[in-house]
């Protein structure tokens, strides 16, 4: 049964022995259940899986009690009852059963688990009980698993107890002598007493009561039922039911509907709990409060190289260290992945800033994890109330799009929410709309610079560049649009297009009788991800009729940190007879020992070494050049501008380039009138 709850191990392996466990999916089918599940209901467990819980009914509880239950669940509200099964052999047993909604991040209903405790012998024994106070009372009772007991009022008025029978009297170690005639005011515990004459006295005054009572080490549910005698009490009969177990089960499904498993930090559900308390606070009060919103900057090259257990151990230690940083009163909480959040009530705008500081200086200590050092560091968001909101949802989404805001003024920082950085946010959300629409109604369109063999001028290629004419507010530049294209994922529908149209286009000049140029394609990084890319890029030249052998395809440095995963991609491109250049040459990562195991074709000297050929960017140029011939590939420098330019790049034997000084982007007919020349 552990093995079906992996998503809750510390609570499954101090619950599944003692506790019936049942997984339901969200449409009442049982996909799995433990031995004692099958135990008490007495069916194999593959007569069970793939039923519903109907197969266990016994007929015995009201119309509507289950309707109860499905609409509490799909509340997400824990559900709680007494049900009465009837077992294969058609014996009845009952369970206190507690069922927990699990939730996925977004609050969508994934499964139910119920808990379920073994309450047979209440159940008897209430039935016994009935059938004692007829016949032989006392015979029964000495061997009931609970406790039962009598008390009444004496002539002075003070409760006294006149029976006290069960097996859990000896279990709770309960002493003989308090089992005939003793005044209740002389139990050992004060506290005791002073908590159960409250509801001995309802008892004595004919009303039914049930209560808990907890001890040091057990927790009991006590039934009292007035006894009658012409219209008036006599005597209360009591029963004590041992609930320890239930009650432990109990505050586990408290602490897996609110706090996070692996961190032991409140979940997303509490915090907002919290927060929405701290509303109501802070309105009635007139006070501010802050929320925070934290990301681990790079969390991910942490899981990648480490492994996810080595991360999990990260996020513990990230939980540990946060809760150092904030006050008694904060709540910092996990929100989920390397998401937290951080509620400050009752705090002003310099103070949290205090906080923000601290916790920053506090992560950029190393961590260790399994003899390593592990640097990482945080950005976060921060949004007041009430200036920067309101409602919950206000003040966590400005304080969201506050981290976003931290993360891209270059990690490891905190920023607060802001009137501008709203106006910001609101003009992202206006262009991520319109991209969409732009993909929809093919608003993109390519053009092409030429490329170059420097001694001849002759055009040998041309790299295509994608550019977006918005019908209304006319040129966008790819530096707005190529950013949150990458960032939401559109890059990859975008670069597919970019792909698709930039060969037909290719091939649409050879069939025109031009002479063959390869052309050059840049390639994002989700896009060199995708686990189809290859055979996407096979479709595309399948459908264009495109040969290999006139497809460059360009990726940056940083794409080859993945040595392993590179090399097979680049690889196969390879195999195919594509060529491949690594654009922006030296600005990025370098992973030189690894560079001849690659496939490559062309090493892309970057524009910025071009733009300004001092004596030491030469140095540079020209290294990149050697390295480049010693690897038997060919190189060309962008951004060239000026002829002294392409005059120094000639004396340092680079062979081709691209820039205005020989032509900007081009149309589509605009570059076919330079290849018929």
């Amino acid at each position: 049964m552990l093995n079906y709850l992996h998503d809750f191990p510390s609570i499954a392996r101090a619950i599944d022995q003692r506790f019936s466990i049942s997984v339901t999916d969200c449409n009442g089918i049982i996909l799995c259940v433990n031995d004692k599940f099958c135990k008490l209901s007495k069916y194999e467990r593959h007569e069970i899986i793939g039923q519903k819980h109907s197969m266990f009914d016994s007929g015995l509880l009201p119309d509507g009690h289950f309707q109860d239950m499905w609409e509490s669940l799909t509340q997400g509200k824990v559900w709680q009852s007494e049900v009465h099964n009837r077992a294969k052999d058609g014996t009845i047993y009952s369970i206190n059963a507690t069922v927990v909604p699990v939730q996925d991040e977004n609050s969508r209903l994934l499964k139910y688990i119920s808990i379920d405790a073994d309450i047979t012998d209440k159940f008897q024994m209430e039935e016994a009980l009935k059938k004692a106070l007829k016949n032989d009372f006392w015979t029964t009772v000495k061997n009931l698993q609970n406790a039962v007991f009598k008390y009444k009022e004496n002539e002075e008025g003070r409760l006294t107890l006149t029976m006290l029978e069960g097996k859990l009297v000896e279990k709770i170690g309960v002493p003989d002598d308090w089992k005939r005639e003793r005044l209740l005011e002389t139990m050992p515990s004060k506290r005791i007493f002073d908590y159960l004459s409250g509801y001995f006295r309802r008892g004595l005054a004919g009303e039914e009561v049930h209560f808990e009572l907890n001890m040091p080490q057990f927790t009991l549910l006590i039934y009292l039922s007035p006894l009658f005698e012409d219209g008036r009490v006599t005597e209360v009969v009591g029963t004590a039911i041992d609930i320890t177990e239930r009650k432990e089960s109990e505050r586990q499904v408290k602490k897996m509907a609110h706090y996070d498993d692996l961190t032991s930090l409140p979940n997303r559900r509490l915090f907002q709990k919290k927060l929405g308390k701290a509303l109501t606070a802070s309105e009635k009060n007139g006070e501010s409060f802050a929320v925070m919103f934290l990301d681990l900057d790079r969390f991910k090259n942490i899981n990648d190289t480490l492994g996810h257990n080595n991360g999990d151990l990260l996020l513990k230690k990230v939980a540990d260290r946060l809760q150092h940083c904030i006050r008694q009163t904060d709540t910092a909480a996990r929100l989920g992945g390397d998401e937290y959040a951080i509620l400050l009530p009752s705090i002003k705008r310099k103070e949290a800033e205090l906080i923000a500081r601290r916790i920053c200086e506090e992560m950029n200590h190393f961590f260790l994890i399994e003899k390593l050092d592990i640097f990482i560091s945080t950005s976060i968001g921060i949004s007041m109330y009430p200036d920067d909101g309101a409602n919950a949802e206000t003040l966590i989404r400005n304080a969201d799009a506050a981290m976003y805001f931290a993360k891209e003024s270059g990690k490891n920082n905190y920023q607060f929410f802001t009137s501008d950085l709203h106006r910001n946010i609101s003009e992202r959300m206006m262009l991520e709309r319109e991209l969409h629409r732009a993909i929809e109604e093919q608003q993109f369109h390519l053009v092409y610079q030429p490329q170059v063999d420097i001694a001849s001028n002759k055009i040998i290629g041309a790299e295509a560049l994608l550019r977006w004419n918005h019908p209304e507010t006319g040129f966008i530049s790819p530096a707005d649009f190529i950013p949150l294209a990458e960032e939401t994922g559109l890059i990859i529908p975008i670069g597919t297009w970019v792909l698709e149209h930039a060969c037909k286009q290719n091939k649409a000049w050879q069939d025109a009788g031009l002479n063959p140029i390869r052309i050059s394609v840049n390639v994002s990084l989700r896009q060199f991800m995708q686990h189809n890319f290859v055979e996407e890029v096979e479709r595309i030249l399948e459908r264009t009729g495109l040969a290999p052998e006139w497809l460059d395809i360009e990726i940056t440095e940083s794409m080859t940190a993945d040595v392993s995963y590179a090399q097979k991609i680049l690889n196969r491109l390879h195999s195919l007879g594509i060529h491949i250049s690594i654009d922006d040459f030296g600005t990025g990562y370098s992973s030189l020992s690894y560079l001849s195991s690659f496939p490559i074709t062309r090493l892309k000297i970057d524009q910025s070494f071009v733009s300004d050929l001092t004596e030491n960017r030469q140095a540079i140029v020209k290294t990149i050049i050697d390295l480049a011939q010693n690897l038997n590939l060919n190189v060309i420098a962008e951004g060239v501008e000026s002829k002294e330019q392409a005059r120094l790049l000639m004396a340092l034997k680079c062979e081709e380039a691209q820039g205005y000084l020989y032509a900007k982007p081009l149309s589509s007919e605009e570059m076919k009138k330079r290849l018929f020349n």
